[in-house]
């Protein structure tokens, strides 16, 4: 209806009279019709084609990310991580809200209302990218799921048009909240990191719920332009990028406006976490990493997430890296000042130079990092560090060098390397020590003597992963091969007490000629065994071996697991020139205070795959291991024993870790009687001081320590185990048993104890001037009593019988010995 200008009403034009008056209407209402019909036919012919194109959309419900693998030490702390990305799976129901809806806010606030695609998104995008010369981007999640599991990156029409038809059929066939924790879990945030769990790790050492807003903020910008917002290399485009989410946050009404200015106002603070490489112990983590590598395969190890639980105690191999650290350090100064690393051509851009050096010398950065020396003023030495900050050299931390204060001796330009000291609180700049990276190297391995689980490993000093002188390493052992010897010796009727002639023989093999001496060129005429060994008398050993054979000896070794062949026709062998490793020394030690039983060292406990089948385990699995092994709810049961070998007898054995225990009380490791505990072991030094040793063991922990050159030379005048191992092992026994109770060897039925005269090896006579308790098999303690005088000297008591120095004699002689 229409009103005139009166105000009455009169009928309009009809439809059809416009049609008539304006016939070119019909034909255009026609041409639409027709156009929108075609349209969507041909729409729908390009959906129905493309639908014939893209990927199975059921594929992503096969995803299978790459999983880090996890290596744990005995008490579930991470040793390393092994991954070519870093991974963390989370449940959409373990993921905090909060980070749920920064995601949403900076990705796609209409998440839970749309149909998988926002059509007014593609048309505001699609005109900004044809009008402007910004490109704007439309993904929702879903689409962003489409492309991150079943298509590729490239940026194409026909890409985009699949990812539509993708993110239609996935939102039919998934909820949101499946939708969205396949999304959350596989965005790429950076740094190699996967996932907002991941990403939460490794920027901020968190987990997900101990994100701050800003720190939600940060991670859910992230996924637009992961490198251009990386907070590491682009803190300020982060910032920056961060903000904007936030205020979106605050826009979406996630979080109110109080909240929002402050989290805008908190700057951008990092925690980065890498994963973990072994840094704590890096020797047994590559030992780790190739003996899985080995066993499950490259790919199971970097992408599968294997849970690898390893018999290594973190904090007992804080210890060693400690124990091995100060003695290398403690040898090392006292060869005195070597001189700087190198010397800078100039100051100008100094931090960059010294950055260089710092990342050359990063594998060493807990001994020290190099520093340049700024300038000396005054008697002060100031040095520039690679982080670019500046400090002073305390001068009395340069007193080992012998050399005074520093400032007379180094010079501007001169790389040191330091280490920072205590803060003063009142001191203008920091005070660093000056500090030398050892030119030697050492070794040191623990093993647990009722498991035979090796609890510390360190494999070097200083260089890295590298070279494993622990395992890998094979150096001449010196004395500590001896209890080998004198172990044979007992079980062919020998006894601690029986004397052995303590003097100079020479051996001759055609115009070759050797003359073995005692450490200290001594004799000692008639000796017991123990004091032998004890005072590790090497014309005793070599005495003693002629008669037992080497091919017993070879067989002892072999028995307590030794695997490398020992020579049976080389006599020099019984003072210890062969090459073994440390471990197979000191697992073959460990067989001792074990009652003579020998068993491979075990370096896994179990090993599981990220489903939690086991792949491995350490010891037989029981199933109902609280009632089969007696124990209950308040107490672990005793694990089931691993499998042994006898390779004494507890009765030998317990004679030899007497024996040892004297080496400790009265011989060349005396040194250790200030632990108060129940200690044995024995010292070993190469000719020329080319190698040092010490292996020893108490009722529970079998160590072995080896100092030494990688490029065998002699280390100096008077480095024996004593002085250069010994040290080391002691250190590290004293921080292990630290606080836990004494312990007492084992005594195995079938011996005897008789009180024997400690210098004849007889009963005591009227001018014994000492005693001692010694443990005999039955039938094989003296009955003799010590004369008041000796007839003869030399008479040599072997097995239980005396024998004259003249049949000895003729024995040597037989063997082109006198």
């Amino acid at each position: 209806m229409m009103m005139n200008r009166q105000g009455s009403s009169r009928e309009g034009p009809s439809v059809a009279t416009r049609v008539k008056r304006f016939p070119w209407l019909k034909a255009l209402a026609w041409v639409t019709a027709l156009g929108m019909l075609g349209g969507s036919l041909l729409v729908g012919g390009i959906l129905l084609y493309f639908s014939t194109q893209v990927p199975d959309f059921r594929g992503i419900s096969e995803y299978r990310p790459a999983l880090i693998s996890k290596v744990y030490d005995r008490s579930g702390n991470i040793i390393a991580e092994y991954a070519n990305e870093r991974r963390v799976w989370v449940p959409i129901a373990e993921i905090p809200k909060p980070v749920v809806q920064a995601f949403l806010a900076a990705e796609d606030a209409d998440f839970y209302s749309h149909g998988g695609f926002d059509l007014k998104a593609i048309v505001r995008a699609a005109l900004v990218n044809i009008f402007t010369e910004r490109m704007q981007g439309a993904s929702t999640i879903t689409q962003q799921v489409a492309k991150t599991f079943l298509l590729s990156s490239e940026r194409s029409y026909t890409r985009k048009i699949k990812e539509l038809i993708l993110s239609w059929q996935i939102e039919r066939a998934y909820s949101k909240n499946e939708i969205l924790e396949l999304y959350l879990n596989r965005i790429y945030l950076g740094n190699g990191s996967y996932g907002v769990a991941a990403a939460a790790q490794t920027y901020f050492s968190k987990k997900l719920a101990e994100l701050t807003i800003g720190e939600r903020a940060m991670l859910a910008g992230m996924p637009q332009a992961p490198s251009r917002f990386n907070p590491v290399r682009n803190p300020k485009a982060a910032k920056a990028r961060r903000d904007i989410i936030i205020r979106r946050m605050e826009a979406e009404g996630m979080i109110d406006s109080t909240e929002a200015d402050a989290a805008v106002a908190a700057p951008l603070t990092l925690t980065l976490s890498p994963l973990k490489q072994g840094e704590d112990a890096p020797h047994f983590a590559e030992f780790i990493r190739r003996l899985a590598v080995q066993q499950y395969g490259e790919k199971a190890l970097y992408e599968d997430g294997l849970a690898v639980y390893t018999t290594l105690d973190l904090a007992l191999q804080q210890k060693a890296e400690a124990a091995v650290y100060n003695g290398l350090r403690a040898f090392d100064r006292r060869k005195g000042w070597r001189g700087p690393i190198t010397r800078l051509e100039s100051l100008t851009d100094w931090q960059s130079q010294v950055e260089a050096l710092g990342a050359k010398y990063a594998h060493s950065e807990r001994l020290g990092v190099p520093a340049v020396v700024l300038s000396i003023k005054q008697g002060k030495v100031r040095v520039g560090l690679p982080t670019a900050e500046e400090g002073l050299l305390d001068p009395a931390s340069a007193r080992w060098t012998g050399r005074g204060n520093p400032a007379s001796w180094l010079k501007v330009r001169d790389v040191v390397l330091v280490k920072p000291q205590k803060d003063d609180p009142n001191a203008a700049m920091r005070s660093f020590s000056l500090e030398q990276l050892p030119a030697i190297q050492g070794a040191l391995l623990a093993i647990d003597v009722a498991s035979g689980e090796v609890l510390a490993m360190v494999g070097g000093l200083g260089e890295g992963v590298g070279f494993n002188r622990a395992v890998q390493a094979k150096r001449q052992v010196g004395s500590a091969f001896k209890p080998f010897v004198y172990a044979a010796a007992l079980e062919k009727n020998y006894t601690p007490a029986s004397l052995i002639l303590d003097a100079p023989v020479v051996f001759r093999t055609g115009e070759n000629e050797w003359k073995p001496h005692n450490y200290d060129n001594k004799i000692g005429g008639n000796t017991t065994l123990r004091e032998g060994l004890e005072k590790s008398r090497n014309l005793m050993t070599i005495r003693l071996a002629q008669d037992v054979g080497l091919r017993p000896i070879a067989d002892v070794a072999r028995r307590l697991g030794i695997t490398d062949r020992v020579p049976i026709t080389d006599l020099s062998v019984a003072l210890g020139t062969l090459t073994l490793s440390l471990l197979e020394m000191t697992s073959a030690y460990a067989s001792l205070p074990r009652g003579g039983a020998a068993m491979e060292p075990s370096y896994l406990r179990r090993v599981q795959d990220a489903a939690g089948t086991t792949l491995y385990r350490g010891h037989a699995a029981c199933e109902d291991c609280l009632a089969q092994l007696g124990g209950s709810p308040n107490q672990l049961p005793t694990l089931p024993k691993p499998n042994l070998t006898q390779g004494l007898s507890p009765q030998v054995a317990y004679q030899m870790t007497s024996i040892l225990e004297g080496v400790v009380q009265r011989g060349t490791a005396y040194g250790l009687r200030s632990l108060n505990r129940a200690v044995a072991g024995k010292t070993g030094t190469t000719n020329d001081y080319i190698d040092a040793w010490f292996i020893g063991f108490t009722p529970s922990l079998a160590v072995g320590v080896w100092v030494g050159y990688d490029t065998p030379r002699s280390m100096g005048v008077g480095e024996t185990g004593a002085r250069s191992a010994l040290p080391i092992w002691r250190e590290f026994v004293a921080a292990a048993l630290d606080g836990t109770p004494v312990e007492a060897f084992a005594v195995p039925e079938g011996l005897e104890f008789v009180r024997i005269d400690a210098k004849s090896g007889f009963l005591p006579g009227v001018n014994t001037e000492r005693t001692f308790t010694e443990a005999f098999l039955p039938g094989t303690a003296p009955t003799q009593e010590t004369p008041a005088f000796v007839d003869d000297p030399l008479s040599v008591p072997t097995g239980g019988e005396t024998q004259s120095p003249g049949t000895m004699e003729n024995l040597l002689r037989s063997f082109g010995i006198f």
